[in-house]
């Protein structure tokens, strides 16, 4: 069962660190951040040029990180707080549906937040500290 459940959050952190990666290389690259802090001013984002370069770095690294399974605590947090401000400073007043809507910031915070203290075993963070803080499962004849 381990198995299926460890290649399943894979799957999930693999999915949301692909969308997280894709936003934060569009933001760096394609957008560019000067144009990325116009858009955060436009939208009145406190401090706008410091959240370009936090959402989009969040976005990049914290992206690859969930995807390869390295501080998946540490990601979700960031990952979560940037999406709560999204929703918060931005897409709450367009109610929960797309194209201006809160559903994706949600979702998108809410599965970083569950990988990163949920990630499974097929990751760096297990191979570093996994044996050391990995709780003995109780068997079916010790329960």
């Amino acid at each position: 069962m381990n198995v299926v459940r460890d290649f399943f959050a894979f799957i999930g952190r693999l999915g949301i660190g692909v969308i997280l990666f894709a936003h934060g290389w569009q933001k760096i690259v394609d957008f560019g951040l000067g144009a990325v802090t116009q858009s955060f001013t436009g939208m009145g984002i406190p401090l706008p040029q410091v959240a370009a370069w936090y959402a989009a770095l969040v976005e990049l690294v914290g992206g690859a990180m969930l995807i390869i399974g390295l501080l998946l605590p540490l990601v979700g947090i960031l990952v979560a707080a940037e999406m709560a401000g999204a929703v918060f400073l931005v897409h709450l007043p367009f109610g929960l549906f797309s194209p201006m809507g809160f559903e994706l910031p949600l979702a998108i915070g809410v599965a970083a937040l569950a990988l990163g203290f949920n990630g499974g075993n097929w990751s760096i963070d297990h191979a570093l500290f996994g044996r050391r803080r990995t709780a003995v499962e109780p068997t079916a004849a010790a329960a």
